[in-house]
C-alpha cells in the first residue's frame, strides 16, 4: 500500500510549487514570487542565520521535487506559474547581508533584474530541464546578487 497516491503528491506539488495558487496571478507570476521571498526573509531576518540558511535549503529540495512533478503534469519546461524558485532565490540574496530598506529594495530589483534578463551563467543552467534546472538558475541569481550585496554593504 503506497502512503501517498499520485493525486496527492501532485495536488501538494501544485500548492507547493505556486506558492499556494500565487503564482497563478494573471500579471508577472515571478515578480509575485519574489516579493513573497522577500516577504519570508523580512519576516526571518532577525532570527538566527542557521535556521534561515537551513529553510532555504530546505525549501530548494522541495522546490526541485514539486517543479519536476509540475513539469511531468503540465508537459511545459519550467511553467511561469511555478514560482517557489524565485523565492528562494530572493532568499539567498540576503543570506548574512545586514538588514536596511535600500539594501531590500535593492536586492529585490537586482534579482528581478537578473533573473528576467538570465545573464550567464544563468541562461546555461536554465536549460539543464527538469526541477533542478527549475531551481539552480534562481539559485545562482540569487547567490550573484547576495555577492552584489555584500560589497555594496561593507
Amino acid at each position: 500500500m503506497k502512503f501517498f497516491n499520485e493525486d496527492t503528491v501532485n495536488r501538494f506539488s501544485e500548492h507547493i510549487s505556486t506558492i499556494f495558487g500565487v503564482g497563478y496571478t494573471a500579471y508577472a507570476p515571478g515578480t509575485m514570487g519574489s516579493l513573497f521571498g522577500l516577504l519570508v526573509y523580512m519576516f526571518l531576518k532577525d532570527g538566527s542565520l542557521v535556521l534561515y540558511v537551513a529553510t532555504i535549503v530546505l525549501l530548494f529540495i522541495l522546490g526541485v521535487f514539486v517543479s519536476d512533478v509540475m513539469e511531468e503534469i503540465y508537459g511545459i519546461k519550467d511553467p511561469s506559474f511555478v514560482i517557489i524558485d524565485e523565492v528562494v532565490g530572493m532568499m539567498i540574496c540576503f543570506i548574512a547581508v545586514p538588514y536596511t530598506p535600500l539594501l531590500a529594495i535593492l536586492g529585490f530589483l537586482l534579482f528581478r533584474i537578473i533573473d528576467i534578463s538570465k545573464v550567464p551563467p544563468l541562461n546555461v543552467l536554465e536549460k539543464i530541464g527538469g526541477g533542478f534546472g527549475i531551481m539552480i538558475d534562481d539559485a545562482v541569481g540569487g547567490l550573484i546578487v547576495n555577492i552584489i550585496l555584500q560589497v555594496i554593504s561593507r
